[in-house]
């Protein structure tokens, strides 16, 4: 049996892609044809159109098919571990669960506020 056989439909895939389903993650993986980069389908970068994406069951599918690892999600990275970042900030989160970390704290422990935002945006 391929790999292919077990991926779900691709329109399902497509939309999971779309709406940044972290369900998905691990299930699948996105070539954009245009860019010859593959993502997670959780990856924050522009969503290519329908017709540019390729779907593989692995990161080495898409490897084999010629394409490369995205810089933003690092899709070869299979740790599954938030960045350092959001490490230290959910830290201070879970101290002062009820509270609020203000930008005066954000700057005291040399993390730019505009930057922690925008991490847990994602």
């Amino acid at each position: 049996m391929k790999t292919l056989d077990l991926l779900p439909p691709p329109e399902t895939m497509y939309r999971a892609l779309v709406n940044r389903d972290s369900s998905f993650e691990g299930i699948f993986y996105v070539g954009v044809r245009t860019t010859g980069i593959f993502c997670r389908p959780t990856c924050t970068a522009k969503k290519p159109a329908r017709e540019n994406a390729d779907f593989f069951a692995t990161p080495d599918d898409a490897l084999e098919s010629g394409y490369r690892p995205c810089l933003r999600c690092h899709p070869l990275d299979s740790t599954g571990r938030p960045p350092k970042l959001i490490e230290r900030l959910r830290t201070e989160v879970e101290r002062a669960p009820g509270g609020r970390v203000t930008d005066k704290e954000l700057a005291a422990m040399a993390i730019d506020p505009s930057t922690a935002r925008r991490q847990f945006k994602r």
